[in-house]
C-alpha cells in the first residue's frame, strides 16, 4: 500500500501523474499534476490528499468522501469543478479543476502596503462568491428535493481568484448537507476556521445558509479594513466576540466605506440568523446595486488585471515551477520509453507485460506513454501485424470451378465486308471509264459491261442486305 507521506512528483494517481505540491491545509494537501493523453495532449488538475495522519482515520474519510459527493454535484462557474474522486493502493485523491490564481488571502497580504483591494474590484468578488454560494445553497437532490448544503468554512483561504478574474469557492470539506456520509456536528469538535465561523456553529452547531453569509461578511470587513471584526489574543477570546460583542463600525476604521455597504455589512454580520439575509442572492442585489452607485462597472477582466498586477511575481515564479515540473515529467517519461525500448535485449530481462499493438487505447497509467510531436511521422511498429491482415498463400482453384477466359470476337465478318467493297469499287471504275470511252473495249465486252451494270444493281440490294447484317453483327 502506497502511503501518503510518501508521495512526491513522478508518481501517480490513477491516470494523473503529480507534478508538484501546491498548498497543505489542516487535513489536505494540494498537488499540481497532470492527464497525458496521445498526440501531445495534456491537461494540467489539482489533486487533492488527505494528510498522512488522518490517512487511517475514518472520520476524516467519510469528511473526505462527502466533500467530492457534494461538491461533484455543483455547477457553477463559482465553484470548484470536482472532476472525480480516486482510490490508488488506499489513497484517497480528489480530483479537481486546476485554477490559474491565488486565495484571498494571499491577495490581502500583498495590497496591505498598496491601500487594499480597490472597491469596485471587491465588490465584484464579492458578488461572485454570493453567487456560488447561492447554487450550492440550492443544490437539490435526484428528486428535486433541497439537501440544505452550507459551506461552514468561507474564508479567504477557500476563496480563488483566477488571474483572468474568475472567482472559485472550494474547499467543501467540512460542509453540512442532508445524507452526509459523516456527522456534521461532534460535540468538542469545531467545522471551520474559528475567527470566520458565526455564533450558531459556536453554540448550537445547527445552521442554515444563513452561516455562511455570515463568514462572507466577516471576510469582507476583514479585506476592507485590514483588521479582524472579533479577533481576540486566543481562539477562546475570539469565540467570546463572536458570540457576545458587536464589531467596530467599519467607517470608524475606513471612513471611506459607503454607507450602505457599511450597513450591509452590520446586517451580515449580525448575531441573529433571522437578522441576516435569507440568501445570498438578496445579498447579492444589495451589494450589485451598491457597485452600480459608485460609478464605472467592473468585469471579469479588470479583476483579472489588478490579480496580475498585484500577485506580478508570485504570478511569473507559480508559472514557471509549474513549467520546471512539466520539463522534468517529460524528461521522466523520455528515459521510461528508453528503457522499454532497450528491453528484452540479450542478457536484459523482459518485460512480463506486453505492450498494446495497433490502435488499442493505452492502458490508464503514464507507463508506455511518450510524448508525440505532430511534426514527425508516426514510428513503425516493430511487431507482426494482426492476423487478419497478414497476406495468405492462394490456392488454385478446381479447372470445373475456374471462370472461363472470355471469348474473342470473331473477325471474318469485317474482312468480307473490306473485301466486297473494294471489288464493288473496281467494277463500278471500269464502268464508268467504259462509259466514258476512256478505256477501249469490245462490241461484246460493251454488252458483256451491260450486263454487269444490271448485275450490280441487283447485286448493289443484296449487298445493303449484307452491310444491315454485318452491322448487327458488329453491334454485338
Amino acid at each position: 500500500m502506497q502511503i501518503l507521506s510518501d508521495l512526491k512528483p513522478g508518481d501517480t494517481l490513477g491516470r494523473y501523474e503529480l507534478l508538484m505540491p501546491v498548498a497543505r491545509g489542516g487535513m489536505a494537501a494540494v498537488w499540481a499534476a497532470r492527464l497525458v493523453g496521445s498526440r501531445g495532449f495534456q491537461k494540467i488538475v489539482a489533486i487533492k490528499t488527505m494528510l498522512p495522519e488522518f490517512g487511517d482515520d475514518p472520520a476524516f474519510e467519510a469528511m473526505f468522501l462527502d466533500e467530492a459527493r457534494l461538491a461533484s454535484r455543483i455547477r457553477h462557474p463559482h465553484a470548484v469543478e470536482i472532476v472525480e474522486l480516486g482510490d490508488e493502493n488506499g489513497v484517497l485523491y480528489i480530483v479537481m479543476e486546476w485554477v490559474d490564481g491565488d486565495t484571498i488571502a494571499s491577495l490581502n497580504k500583498l495590497v496591505k502596503t498598496t491601500g487594499g483591494v480597490p472597491l469596485p474590484i471587491l465588490l465584484r468578488i464579492a458578488s461572485s462568491i454570493c453567487a456560488g454560494l447561492h447554487a450550492a445553497h440550492e443544490l437539490r437532490d435526484d428528486e428535486g428535493r433541497l439537501v440544505d448544503l452550507v459551506h461552514r468554512d468561507i474564508s479567504p483561504q477557500n476563496v480563488m481568484v483566477s488571474f483572468d478574474g474568475i472567482v472559485k469557492i472550494v474547499d467543501f470539506g467540512v460542509a453540512k448537507a442532508t445524507g452526509r456520509l459523516h456527522e456534521t456536528h461532534v460535540a468538542g469538535q469545531l467545522k471551520g476556521k474559528i475567527p470566520y465561523l458565526s455564533p450558531e456553529q459556536l453554540t448550537s452547531g445547527k445552521v442554515d445558509r444563513r452561516a455562511d453569509i455570515f463568514s462572507l461578511g466577516v471576510l469582507l470587513y476583514t479585506t476592507l479594513s485590514g483588521y479582524h471584526p472579533f479577533r481576540g489574543k486566543t481562539d477562546a477570546k475570539t469565540m467570546e466576540n463572536i458570540i457576545r460583542f458587536a464589531p467596530v463600525p467599519i467607517r470608524e476604521l475606513v471612513p471611506d466605506v459607503p454607507f450602505d455597504l457599511a450597513v450591509a455589512i452590520e446586517r451580515a454580520l449580525a448575531k441573529d440568523p433571522a437578522d441576516r439575509w435569507s440568501d445570498c442572492a438578496s445579498f447579492q442585489r444589495t451589494l450589485d446595486q451598491i457597485a452600480i452607485s459608485l460609478g464605472t462597472p467592473v468585469t471579469e477582466g479588470d479583476v483579472g488585471r489588478f490579480v496580475r498586477e498585484t500577485l506580478g511575481d508570485a504570478v511569473t515564479e507559480r508559472r514557471k515551477k509549474l513549467a520546471t515540473a512539466i520539463q522534468l515529467a517529460d524528461s521522466r517519461l523520455s528515459a521510461r520509453g528508453e528503457l522499454r525500448s532497450t528491453s528484452g535485449r540479450r542478457g536484459e530481462p523482459r518485460s512480463s507485460k506486453r505492450p498494446p499493438a495497433g490502435n488499442t487505447p493505452l492502458p490508464a497509467t503514464f507507463a508506455g506513454i511518450l510524448p508525440v510531436s505532430l511534426d514527425e511521422p508516426p514510428p513503425k511498429s516493430s511487431f507482426p501485424p494482426p492476423p487478419s491482415s497478414r497476406k495468405l498463400p492462394v490456392k488454385s482453384a478446381p479447372p470445373a470451378l475456374m471462370t472461363p477466359a472470355p471469348r474473342r470476337r470473331r473477325r471474318w465478318p469485317r474482312r468480307i465486308f473490306l473485301a466486297l467493297v473494294v471489288v464493288l469499287l473496281l467494277v463500278s471504275g471500269a464502268a464508268l471509264a467504259a462509259r466514258a470511252g476512256l478505256l477501249p473495249v469490245p462490241g461484246e465486252v460493251h454488252d458483256a459491261l451491260r450486263d454487269v451494270r444490271a448485275l450490280l444493281r441487283g447485286a448493289r440490294e443484296l449487298l445493303r442486305g449484307v452491310l444491315e447484317r454485318l452491322s448487327a453483327l458488329l453491334a454485338d
